[in-house]
């Protein structure tokens, strides 16, 4: 049912951050909300990849490019980790894809894309493309892996209004440091057709990874 939280079940879930200009972090989000600064003029760009092998979605790989803003807190609430708005997702098939796009509101690019996981001695890299084009390429190392859940705001928003949904994630191996031993290459494509590739730090700044998790999507409330 369209008001039952989402459960998405995922082998890996890797998200790095990026410094990337303030002015066009400005331009990617929508007017009632900011971006995040880590310092002057110096916002904040997510790059998260899934591995999605169960739950609404089916079977699906998923690649999503955020920028983070201040996430929406009300007095008694719990304290998220961040708060996040995706300005595009991209999917590896329809019925995942849908459900970002009908369920949720969320901006994706309507085409299949590959992400290719690899992992490797305490890393792992999601490399994405679309047709044979590539998108990017992410590099996430490991620090030490604990059971943790963790909360975020996502914001979304369409023509009937703006959004915002508690958005879980919950594993049993969770490893985050701020190490800077990650990497980020950019290439020109649909898909990152908004950012300056340039001006985007290539280094993460921190890096996430959870294995055998779960995402879980609260019902949109309407802000």
């Amino acid at each position: 049912m369209p008001g039952d939280r989402g459960h998405y079940y995922f082998n890996h879930g890797l998200s790095c951050l990026f410094e990337m200009p303030t002015s066009v972090a400005r331009r990617l989000v929508p007017s009632h909300l900011q971006p995040l600064e880590v310092q002057h003029e110096r916002s904040v760009l997510s790059v998260t990849a899934f591995d999605f092998f169960g739950g609404d979605g089916g079977v699906f790989q998923e690649l999503v490019l955020s920028v983070l803003v201040p996430p929406l807190v009300k007095p008694g609430d719990p304290l998220p980790k961040a708060g996040l708005y995706p300005f595009v997702v991209a999917t590896s098939t329809e019925v995942g894809r849908r459900e970002g796009v009908d369920r949720w509101k969320l901006p994706h690019l309507m085409q299949d894309v590959e992400v290719v996981f690899t992992e490797g001695d305490s890393q792992i890299s999601a490399a994405a493309s679309a047709d044979g084009e590539p998108i990017l390429e992410l590099i996430a190392t490991s620090h030490r892996f604990e059971p943790t859940e963790l909360l975020f705001h996502a914001f979304m928003c369409d023509a009937g209004g703006s959004y915002k949904a508690d958005l879980t994630m919950r594993g049993a191996s969770y490893s985050e440091h701020e190490f800077e031993r990650g990497s980020l290459v950019i290439h020109p494509h649909e898909m990152t057709d908004g950012l300056t590739r340039d001006e985007i730090a290539d280094t993460p700044f921190r890096e996430q990874w959870m294995k055998k998790g779960v995402e879980v999507f609260a019902p949109l409330e309407a802000i």
